[in-house]
C-alpha cells in the first residue's frame, strides 16, 4: 500500500507580474516565477525509512507537502500504492516542523484526536499503547506546556502512529530540540521504525541523522532541486562513524556534495 513513486515531478511557484527593473531582468519580466523542483524521480519501497537531504530552501519541504497531497505539482505525479495522490489521505500522516499539539488538550486527548470514529474501548487501548510506545506512560493527564520539547515531539509521534497510517511524513521532526534530546529522539524514532516497519519519509538538514536513521538517503541539489544522489544504506544498526570507515567516507562525500569543505 505504501510503496511510493515520484515521477518526473516539477514544481514552479508563479509570482506576480510586475514592472521590470530593466530590460535585462528576466526574473521580473517573467513575473518572478520560481522553479523549486525540477524533474524529480524517486522510488520508496514499502516499509523503508527514507531521509531527504539538501541545502536550505531547495524544495525538500515542498516535496513532502506534494507527497502528502497538501500541494500539487506543476508537472509529473506522485503515486502511493499505485494510486495517484490527488489530495490529503487518512493513510498518510504529516508531522510538521513545529509543535501541532493543542494546548488545551491533555497528552491522552491529543494522542486520541483522530480516533473519534473508533469504538471507545478500542480507542482507549490504542491511546495507551502508543503513549507507552513513546515512553510517556504516567503523563496521560499532563498538558503540552507541562512537557519538555522532546516529550511534546513524542506525543506528536504517538498521535500520528495511533492512526495506524501506511505512510508517516516528517518535516525536520527534531528542529528546536537541545542536543541530548535530539539524540534521544533520533534513537527512539529508529527503534519505533524497526518495530512497526511503516513507510517513513523524513526531511532533515542533519547529515548524521540521515545516515544513522535511514534505510536510504536522497540528496538534493540547490534550487531548483534535482536528485544528486540516491544511496541505499546497508550498514548494520546501531551505526557508528568511528567504527565504520565506509559510513564515515560516505558522510564526508555528502558534506562535499552539499558544499561543506569537510565533515566535523
Amino acid at each position: 500500500m505504501s510503496h511510493i513513486r515520484i515521477e518526473n515531478l516539477s514544481k514552479m511557484y508563479l509570482g506576480r507580474r510586475s514592472k521590470p527593473r530593466s530590460l535585462h531582468d528576466p526574473a521580473e519580466q517573467s513575473g518572478d516565477n520560481v522553479l523549486v523542483l525540477d524533474d524529480v524521480n524517486i522510488v520508496i519501497e514499502e516499509g523503508e525509512m527514507v531521509c531527504i537531504l539538501g541545502p536550505s530552501g531547495c524544495g525538500k519541504s515542498t516535496l513532502l507537502r506534494i507527497v502528502a497531497g497538501f500541494e500539487f505539482p506543476s508537472s509529473g505525479a506522485v503515486f502511493v500504492g499505485n494510486q495517484p495522490v490527488r489530495g490529503p489521505s487518512a493513510q498518510s500522516i504529516f508531522v510538521f516542523q513545529h509543535s501541532g499539539l493543542f494546548p488545551w488538550m491533555t497528552v491522552a486527548q491529543n494522542v486520541g484526536l483522530g480516533l473519534r470514529h473508533v469504538k471507545a474501548e478500542e480507542a482507549k487501548q490504542r491511546i495507551q499503547d502508543h503513549i507507552e510506545m513513546v515512553e510517556l506512560d504516567g503523563f496521560e493527564d499532563y498538558y503540552p506546556h507541562q512537557l519538555s520539547g522532546g516529550m511534546q515531539r513524542r506525543v506528536e509521534l504517538a498521535r500520528a502512529l495511533a492512526l495506524n497510517p501506511e505512510l508517516l511524513i516528517m518535516d525536520e521532526p527534531f528542529s528546536g530540540l537541545d542536543f541530548l534530546t535530539h539524540m534521544k529522539m533520533r534513537e527512539e524514532v529508529v527503534n519505533m521504525h524497526e518495530f512497526i516497519r511503516k513507510t517513513m519519509v523524513m526531511v532533515t538538514h542533519d547529515i548524521d541523522d540521515a545516515l544513522i536513521m535511514g534505510d536510504r538517503i536522497v540528496v538534493f541539489s540547490g534550487r531548483p532541486a534535482t536528485v544528486k544522489l540516491v544511496h541505499k544504506l546497508d550498514f548494520p544498526r546501531p551505526r557508528d562513524f568511528e567504527r565504520n570507515p565506509e559510513l564515515s567516507r560516505l558522510r564526508s562525500e555528502i558534506f562535499l556534495m552539499l558544499g561543506v569543505p569537510y565533515a566535523v
